[in-house]
């Protein structure tokens, strides 16, 4: 009941619409419930009285009521319809909005497709029952009283042979209610899990075909889809069973009126026409009480989805803003960056990824952070924009703690080139300006000329509105680089987060993006994640990561002169680039001493093979 009246509360700005309509409910009902009467009075007073007048008369009256109840019928539908697309709307509102502000934390855990899921079929599962079931439930309700009380003035010992099935099917219509929810609940949750599996399928196609791995992977959905099947077949089969035991039910209850009825009339106790109308009556209630069966489907399917869709509306963000948040002031913001003791841990990791990090980088510096995979490079970057939050230490930005500061205010004064860079299926103008969705076009291309991307841009046959297609696949690796470094470029933070940034390109394009990087920097705070030692040499501090602790820092001649773990990556990364040296100039050597074969003897070559 709880997630019902949750549900409901988005009904709250339409309630006005919501009344209109159950008014126009009550009114279809009445015009409805005034055609029977209307039929007995025909049959009797007009067949059976041989009256030809009386009845077109009766005939005019029940085409007029007729076209009352569509009129009221039609509103009806039309408003209950629109309230439940507005309520789904803002629901679906409220869950994006929400999902915006849930920590990195939050989707370590969460399955993509589980929150496809919820945003798409369990919302549409909320719709629905608003749209069909509250209108249902009180027409049954208003059905059933009013139906009761006019068989009972008709003829009180038929009414009461009729209406005694009603009871159990109502019983039975709530313990089908409670028995199917959790159907409902594990028919949602698996809907999830094969959406899940058909994401990663989607986002992971090129892997699946450069390993061939087809054929294991339509193995894998089709095991979640045929999972999915059984259990939407065990609730279809539950339903279908309390759906035909309610028909059979309502036909007790026919049958037993036109047998006791019948007598009735034979004896001189009713009339034909108070019969007629009597089953015209019965007719009217077996209606609504046959979509009880569907409306407990609908509403315990939409409490199944509720729960689902309130998990996660209740997670409470654990990265807000602290009440007395202050904000950066653009014009005032110096950029200085600095740990104190800072001890992280990720949620569910078993050891900490920082320990007792501690570090400064005054304004206009850039400071390297190199070592290992895993050493807690980019965790250092994650927090000072407060993807996460610290668990001992502070980070703070100009002297103040990141967790004083306005979110809002921080993350704009913190750009990022990451190492592998999403673009969205939008123009490459809406791309770069990601950041300030208000620049100009002036702005947007000077940007781009900066980060040498304008003249790949102006060779597309579209330009800078061409669409880059979903996550950018239509450019290449050093493009879309490019693209980052152009939206960086256009945001103009204080403070710089470059993760390995010219990792994806190749020689010529690195020596291009490293001179616009340069241009970047200038003035601004910087932390340089780099994987190549060569392009840190500038940096004026180097920060060397292992094990999430900052076992060496310096300048770079410092550090080399000291001999330890950067000294012997460095090295290590000269053997390889000499070795990868040595082994062109062999290539070339043999390349050159080879002689040219001619045609022919390269058709002849060919043959043999």
């Amino acid at each position: 009941m709880r997630v019902i009246l949750r549900i409901l509360g988005f009904l709250r700005p339409y309630r006005g619409a919501v009344a209109v309509a159950y008014v126009s409910t009550f009114l279809a009902l009445g015009f409805q419930l005034a055609i029977p009467a209307v039929l007995a009075a025909a049959i009797d007073n007009g067949v059976v009285e041989e009256d030809a007048g009386y009845l077109a008369r009766a005939a005019l009256l029940i085409l007029a009521l007729a076209a009352g109840q569509g009129l009221f019928t039609f509103g009806r539908a039309y408003l209950f319809n629109r309230v439940a697309e507005q309520a789904g709307t803002d629901l679906r509102d409220q869950l994006y909005v929400h999902l915006q502000a849930l920590p990195f934390s939050y989707y370590d855990r969460a399955q993509t497709g589980q929150l496809m899921s919820r945003a798409t079929e369990d919302i549409n599962a909320i719709r629905q029952m608003l749209m069909m079931s509250l209108r249902t439930i009180v027409l049954i309700a208003g059905t059933l009283i009013a139906v009761a009380v006019i068989l009972v003035r008709i003829d009180w010992l038929l009414a009461a042979v009729a209406l005694a099935v009603y009871p159990p099917l109502v019983f039975f219509s709530y313990r089908f209610g409670v028995g199917i929810r959790p159907m409902f609940a594990r028919v949602q949750q698996q809907f999830g899990v094969m959406t899940s599996a058909l994401q990663e399928n989607v986002a992971g196609g090129r892997v699946v075909r450069a390993f061939a791995q087809e054929a294991s992977e339509v193995a894998r959905f089709e095991a979640e889809l045929t999972e999915l099947l059984d259990r939407n077949v065990a609730t279809a089969r539950r339903w279908s069973f309390s759906y035909a035991l309610m028909l059979l039910l309502s036909g007790v209850g026919i049958a037993a009126v036109v047998w006791l009825g019948g007598h009735r009339v034979l004896a001189g106790a009713m009339s034909i026409g108070a019969l007629v109308a009597f089953n015209r009556y019965l007719t009217l209630l077996a209606e609504p009480i046959r979509w009880l069966g569907f409306v407990v489907n609908r509403v315990a399917h939409a409490v199944a989805s509720g729960e689902r869709i309130f998990t996660v509306l209740d997670t409470r963000p654990t990265i807000a803003d602290r009440a007395g948040a202050v904000a950066l002031d653009p014009a005032t913001v110096r950029g200085a960056v600095a740990f104190e003791g800072v001890t992280f841990r990720y949620p569910g990791a078993k050891r900490d990824a920082l320990v007792d990090v501690s570090f400064t980088a005054s304004p206009g510096q850039t400071v390297a952070l190199v070592g290992p995979t895993g050493a807690g490079k980019s965790t250092v970057t994650a927090l000072i924009p407060r993807f996460y939050d610290v668990a001992t230490g502070r980070v703070t930005v100009d002297g103040r703690d990141v967790r004083e500061l306005r979110l809002d205010s921080l993350r704009a004064e913190v750009g990022s080139v990451p190492q592998e860079t999403f673009l969205f299926s939008v123009s490459l103008r809406e791309n770069i300006a990601l950041g300030r969705p208000g620049a100009t076009d002036d702005e947007v291309v000077a940007a781009a000329k900066a980060a040498r991307a304008h003249d790949f841009i102006a060779a597309l046959p579209e330009g800078y509105e061409t669409e880059v297609g979903e996550r950018g696949v239509s450019l290449s690796g050093g493009q879309k680089q490019r693209i980052a470094i152009a939206r960086a470029l256009l945001r103009d933070p204080r403070i710089l987060v470059l993760d390995d940034a010219t990792s994806a390109v190749d020689s010529e394009t690195e020596s291009e993006i490293q001179e616009a990087l340069r241009t970047l920097m200038a003035g601004r705070t910087s932390l340089v994640i780099a994987q190549r030692l060569d392009t840190v040499r500038d940096a004026d501090q180097i920060l060397v990561l292992q094990d999430g602790r900052i076992t060496e820092r310096g300048t770079h001649a410092e550090l080399l002169a000291n001999g330890g773990f950067y000294r012997e990556l460095y090295d290590l990364q000269r053997r390889d680039r000499a070795l990868a040296q040595t082994g062109l100039e062999a290539v070339a050597e043999v390349a050159a001493d080879a002689p040219v074969a001619s045609p022919n003897e390269l058709v002849a070559a060919g043959n043999d093979d």
